[in-house]
């Protein structure tokens, strides 16, 4: 299963503006900030693109280029899941994206299963809590990104 999504994730996201390559260590150290492990799919995401652009739809991970002190390019998962929390966010997810007119998508995680392939969940405040619209990260990813 990992070399078909490392392939389907080149397929979308290849000829996309991405932050670059994310070391494990700065995974690792993200999911501990959060409490959470991030799913396969999208632990690929950022070991491979960090976070991307496409079609002005900005997929949230890990700039591995950032330096203290500066303004950040992209948006960050643990600082933007952190500031949602405790009040916004439905329980045991990470924001993944934003469209500009007010939908946020979340990410499904575990706190204890590290193969856990959870949904994608869009929260608006009508939905009372988000509304599962993707059964995974990579159909996300697929719908939103692939040319």
């Amino acid at each position: 299963m990992t070399e078909e999504t490392t392939s389907r994730l080149d397929a979308a996201l290849g000829s996309c503006f991405n932050s670059g390559p994310v070391p494990e260590e700065a995974i690792t150290k993200a999911q501990a900030k959060l409490g959470l492990l991030f799913l396969p799919c999208y632990r690929i995401f950022l070991s491979r693109f960090g976070a991307s652009l496409v079609k002005g739809f900005e997929v949230h991970g890990l700039d591995p280029n950032l330096k203290a002190g500066e303004m950040p390019q992209w948006s960050d998962v643990v600082e933007s899941t952190l500031w949602l929390r405790p009040d916004c966010l439905p329980e045991n997810t990470i924001e993944i994206s934003h469209d500009g007119m007010g939908n946020g998508y979340c990410l499904k995680c575990s706190e204890a299963d590290p193969q856990y392939d959870g949904p994608v969940i869009e929260w608006v405040p009508e939905h009372n809590g988000g509304k599962e619209v993707f059964a995974s990260f990579l159909e996300f990813i697929e719908e939103h990104c692939s040319p």
